[in-house]
């Protein structure tokens, strides 16, 4: 009988824990639609819904939040590669607190160094922060990212049109 009543309570402390993340996420995108080859930029909008302050800094590395991590498909529903290269350029790291009740803006940025949007259709993008600060619990908000408690931001689409070919001089 022991052996089932620690299980159960367990689930039953994570599941109570699991419906108080300190901040949620909504993500949207610059523009719904963008011509093949175009910029994909992302807006992402983080509100503190707890009663303490919230870390919310930026880890940005070529024009993107690194604080978050990033889950693209594409109209299939195939996860897209990320883009390999060689340099990824420095990194810049931005402090930020959301004092609660307060919403900013310190993430997302240009999605497309990271991921490929360089062939026509509707690609689906989602976003996910850890949790962390004092708020390291071993809750299971969303997702888990490296073993630390995420929050998932709400999914988008963006449709990516072909590139129109430049009308030839006559």
């Amino acid at each position: 009988m022991r052996h089932l009543l620690a299980p159960a309570l367990l689930w039953t402390a994570v599941t109570a824990f699991s419906q108080t993340a300190p901040f949620t996420v909504a993500l949207s995108a610059a523009r719904a639609q963008v011509v093949a080859g175009d910029p994909v930029d992302l807006i992402v909008v983080m509100t503190n819904i707890s009663d303490h302050d919230v870390d919310c800094t930026v880890n940005a590395s070529n024009a993107l939040d690194r604080s978050y991590t990033y889950d693209v498909t594409d109209g299939e529903g195939k996860l897209v590669p990320k883009i390999e290269k060689k340099y990824h350029g420095g990194s810049s790291v931005w402090p930020c607190v959301l004092k609660p009740g307060q919403s900013d803006t310190p993430g997302g940025g240009r999605i497309s160094v990271l991921y490929d949007f360089s062939r026509p259709g509707k690609y689906t993008i989602q976003v996910s922060r850890p949790i962390g600060g004092d708020d390291q619990r071993p809750e299971t908000v969303g997702r888990v990212q490296n073993n630390r408690a995420a929050v998932q931001s709400n999914a988008i689409v963006v449709t990516v049109l072909p590139k129109l070919e430049a009308a030839e001089p006559k």
